[in-house]
C-alpha cells in the first residue's frame, strides 16, 4: 500500500514538473512545500508526504552506507516505529517557525527538520 502511494506520488511529482517549464536545480522551495502540506487536495497532500519521505529516506540511506563502507556514525536515530504522517508533522512544524528561511531549497529543510527531530544524541 505504501509502495503504492509512494509511486503515484512520484508519477504526479513528474507530472505537474513536466507541465510547469523548464527544469532546475532544485524544484521545491520551502515555500513551494509548505502550500503542498498546507493544502486540503489529496493529490497535493500526496506530493507533500511522498517528497518528505523520499528525502527523508535518501537521506537515511546514504547515512546507513556511511555507516557499512566508511565506519561513520549514525547522523539520523529515528524512533522504528516513524511514519510518513509523523514526518509531515515535523516537517509542517519546522516550516512554521520564524527563523526558517522558506526560499531555500526544499530538500536542504527537509535536512534541517530531520536532523534537527531525527539527528543521534551524542
Amino acid at each position: 500500500m505504501q509502495k503504492s502511494l509512494v509511486q503515484l506520488g512520484l508519477f504526479v511529482l513528474t507530472m505537474m514538473m513536466a507541465l510547469t517549464g523548464p527544469a532546475k536545480a532544485d524544484f521545491l522551495t520551502g515555500n513551494d512545500l509548505r502550500l503542498y502540506c498546507a493544502s486540503q487536495n489529496p493529490t497535493d497532500d500526496a506530493i507533500c508526504i511522498v517528497y518528505i519521505t523520499g528525502a527523508f529516506d535518501a537521506f537515511t540511506t546514504n547515512d546507513l552506507i556511511a555507516q557499512k563502507t566508511n565506519a561513520s556514525e549514525a547522523q539520523f536515530c529515528p524512533p522504528e516505529d516513524v511514519d510518513p504522517e509523523q514526518l509531515k508533522a515535523t516537517m509542517v512544524a519546522y516550516l512554521e517557525r520564524d527563523e526558517t528561511n522558506l526560499d531555500f531549497a526544499a530538500t536542504l529543510l527537509v535536512l534541517g527538520a530531520m536532523t534537527d527531530a531525527y539527528g543521534c544524541k551524542p
